[in-house]
């Protein structure tokens, strides 16, 4: 199917936002920042160790650096590099707030790692490309801190944003899933599904379908998530996996129902997410890991949390290279100090 898949709309920025940046002269630098955008913190960091290295001069490598030991779950050494970074006078902190943030959730120190993303939340201007992806840890970081009202009150800031508003209701889907809340679910889901429902889709809901083809069922599906009819939207999505599993990610949506149906088990959710990180198509593939890791959070093992955002990273073909990547700014002969190793 060419045109499905929440992921296309989910716009995570977990791992890299600020990839909107001019591109780097520096090909080491680029290469680093590319593959830590593709989720594979253990290739960055040589490319990241490299360019501090040869240009140590200015604040932004050091920081991506730290943010690659923090992914890399070597927190301790995250937190050292991120304490290398010197700003000018003035500046917003930058990636380093970050870095330290996912390095205190792995340190199991989830207050340090709130007030580190808060820190980053309170000095950037909220146009910035890094504050969707700081707010987005610092959900996680008060799940892992058991503050699952901060968390939601902070998704509904997050999804003011229309391009975030997917990855917010789906993160809040499974929230009130883990705590048995049906109702809210629902209404979690029918948010997502009038973002991304299609006019074919609510066309389609309204003939027959019986001959329909499966991308015609799973517009329909989508549409009737909007509506709020899950009993037709389970159905559609369940033929539509039925016929091609590995064609589109209606694995996930399955789930997710799952967990608005007051009937099912409480832990059908769970189970079904979690099989979907296992089989289906890898698009499918990459957005159930990225949603499990809200589950890991929810159960507090935050090492298996990162582990899934980067399976996801890389299963969601962040591996292509990017048109743009993070820009190596010019050296700042204030920080002199930074040629002191």
């Amino acid at each position: 199917m060419n045109r499905l898949s929440i992921q296309l709309v989910l716009g995570l920025t977990l791992v890299l936002a600020g990839c909107q940046q001019p591109v780097a002269s520096d090909l080491t630098f680029q290469r680093g920042a590319q593959l830590l955008a593709s989720g594979s913190p253990k290739s960055a960091i040589p490319f990241l160790a490299q360019t501090i290295a040869s240009s140590p001069d200015g604040p932004e490598p050091v920081a991506m650096l730290a943010l690659a030991y923090a992914l890399d779950l070597q927190g301790d050494r995250a937190i050292l590099q991120a304490n290398q970074v010197h700003r000018a006078k003035g500046a917003a902190p930058g990636w380093e707030r970050v870095a330290v943030g996912i390095a205190e959730m792995t340190r199991h120190h989830p207050a340090e790692a709130v007030a580190s993303l808060q820190q980053l939340l309170d000095n950037v201007p909220a146009d910035s490309p890094l504050a969707p992806a700081a707010r987005q840890w610092l959900v996680l970081a008060q799940i892992l801190k058991g503050d699952h009202p901060q968390a939601e009150e902070s998704l509904r800031t997050l999804a003011q944003s229309p391009a975030m508003q997917p990855c917010a209701m789906l993160w809040a889907a499974i929230i009130h899933a883990y705590n048995g809340q049906n109702t809210s679910v629902a209404q979690d889901l029918a948010q997502c599904a009038r973002v991304v429902v299609s006019a074919s889709g609510q066309q389609a809901l309204g003939r027959s379908l019986a001959t329909a083809d499966d991308q015609t069922l799973y517009d329909a599906a989508v549409a009737a998530t909007a509506k709020g009819d899950l009993d037709t939207a389970q159905r559609l999505f369940a033929t539509v996996e039925k016929r091609s599993p590995d064609a589109c990610d209606a694995a996930v949506w399955l789930a997710l129902l799952a967990g608005a149906r007051p009937q099912e088990d409480p832990q059908a959710a769970r189970s079904m997410l979690k099989q979907a990180c296992l089989s289906g198509s890898m698009q499918s593939r990459g957005l159930a890991n990225q949603l499990f890791a809200v589950v890991c959070a929810l159960e507090d093992r935050p090492d298996e949390m990162i582990q899934c955002i980067l399976a996801g990273q890389r299963m969601l073909g962040r591996n292509s290279v990017p048109q743009r990547v993070v820009e190596q700014p010019k050296p700042e002969s204030v920080w002199f100090s930074d040629n002191i190793k």
